[in-house]
């Protein structure tokens, strides 16, 4: 069983690595300052952090922010690469649900990178389904591209990241 805990000063420690692995999943490469940095962003006043925590040791977070007094976005979410495929991802995200709904949400939403489908079929697992948004871009430069996927009959190629 695992619970969601709002951030605290005590996480800092463990929680720097995370986001810096965070990043990483995503491409970037943040340095222990801009590590730094994001968390002081992630703990204002406009955004709520929990922390994932198994048997009292953390294991992810989760980070939300309100767009309206009824809709919700979950920003992030990160269990460690040692905790995944254990059911702490949807048991996180249920326990944030449920959290946001008593603060009086009634829809939420997410954005989830398409090159990442184990989250998809997560998030689709939850009952999450595809609102309207897909991020188009273009490189003057030619690329590797890891896969081509269709949608709306168009090929679009997907870019390999090293």
């Amino acid at each position: 069983m695992i619970h969601i805990e709002p951030y605290s000063d005590s996480f800092a420690k463990t929680l720097l690595p995370f986001i810096q692995r965070f990043f990483a999943v995503h491409h970037s490469t943040l340095s222990p300052q801009d590590c730094q940095d994001t968390l002081n962003e992630w703990t204002s006043d406009h955004c709520s952090l929990y922390v994932i925590t198994k048997n009292g040791e953390a294991v992810g977070f989760v980070r939300t922010h309100f767009t309206s007094p009824t809709v919700s976005w979950i920003d992030d979410l990160y269990v460690d690469e040692p905790y995944r495929g254990q059911g702490i991802g949807s048991e996180a995200i249920q326990k944030t649900e449920d959290e946001l709904r008593a603060r009086g949400c009634q829809s939420i939403c997410m954005e989830v990178v398409p090159d990442n489908p184990s989250a998809m079929r997560m998030y689709h697992r939850l009952g999450y389904n595809r609102l309207s948004l897909i991020t188009m871009r273009k490189d003057f430069e030619d690329f590797e591209a890891e896969r081509i996927e269709t949608i709306a009959g168009l090929p679009l190629r997907v870019r390999h990241f090293d």
